[in-house]
Parts: structure tokens; C-alpha cells; sequence
């Protein structure tokens, strides 16, 4: 299913593909967002890393995400940067991305650590040794999400 595609409003604002993927790539953490069997609403913040093209999002084994996800593996994830109020002005400068896609759970051992260990190197890409072994004490309790994005978009006020 092609997902709907909306007019952005302020087109002035508009990023192109690269801009947004840009922006994804270097956005420290984002919302992820699903939705229940009941059609409710969830976004939670995550951190992620992106890893050949797709998003890369870890959490427990256990929890309202990947409930969600086993009724609907539909997801959105907002990223924003460069948040600044401006009080003067009642706005706000920014940076953002939106990014639609399916989710699928990685259930590869193999494949679950390397994309855990680009996840924790891309925050501490100083201590390859905590990563390693943070990744071999919690592999087991540690579910790692790859969401294939089917679309992204980013908007702006610089």
C-alpha cells in the first residue's frame, strides 16, 4: 500500500530528500509512533542510528511498541534539531524530518549485534569496549527494530 501523500503547506520551507535524510542521520533522537489494536495512538522517544538506508531503533523485549507492532508494523518517526524559541517573534527555528515505513523485528543474532554495535558506536564512538560488552551482557534481553522507510520528508525555518 503506497502510503498518502500531503501537500506540504509551507513549501518555502521544504527540504529536499537528501536535505531530510541528512538530518536524520545527524538528529541525536526522534518519536517513534504506532498504533494499538484499538486504534490508539502511541509515540514514545528513542534514540536511533541509520544503518544502510534503514532506521535503526533498539528497546526490551517486552513492552507497548512492539505490541503495537505485532498488530501493525506501520510506524512514523519525527526527528527534530536546532529547536530554538524565538519569544520575539512567537516561532520557532527548526529542523525536522518525518519518516514513514514497516517495521520488522531483527531475529538474527549476528545481525542483531552489528546493528547494535553501529547503534552504540554512533553515540560513543570513543569506547568501542563499553558498546562491545554492553552488547554481549543484554543481546539476550534486547530486541532491535529495522524500520524500512518507505518515505521521508523534512521541513525547516533556519
Amino acid at each position: 500500500m503506497t502510503i498518502p501523500s500531503h501537500p506540504m503547506r509551507r513549501r518555502d520551507r521544504e527540504l529536499s530528500e537528501a536535505e531530510a535524510w541528512q538530518l536524520l542521520e545527524t538528529a541525536e533522537w526522534g518519536v517513534l509512533a504506532t498504533v494499538d489494536a484499538a486504534g490508539w495512538p502511541y509515540a514514545v522517544p528513542v534514540n536511533h542510528a541509520v544503518v544502510d538506508g534503514e532506521l535503526i531503533i533498539h528497546c526490551a523485549t517486552a513492552g507497548h511498541k512492539l505490541d503495537n507492532l505485532a498488530f501493525n508494523p506501520k510506524v512514523s518517526y519525527c526527528a527534530v534539531t536546532q529547536a530554538e524559541t524565538l519569544p520575539l517573534e512567537l516561532a520557532t527555528r527548526y529542523a525536522s524530518v518525518i519518516v514513514f515505513g514497516q517495521a520488522e523485528l531483527v531475529a538474527e543474532d549476528g545481525e542483531k549485534r552489528r546493528l547494535l554495535q553501529a547503534l552504540g558506536l554512533r553515540f560513543a564512538a570513543q569506547h568501542a569496549e563499553v558498546v562491545d560488552r554492553e552488547i554481549e551482557k543484554d543481546l539476550f534481553r534486547t530486541v532491535v527494530m529495522r524500520i524500512r522507510i518507505e518515505r521521508a520528508t523534512g521541513k525547516a525555518r533556519r
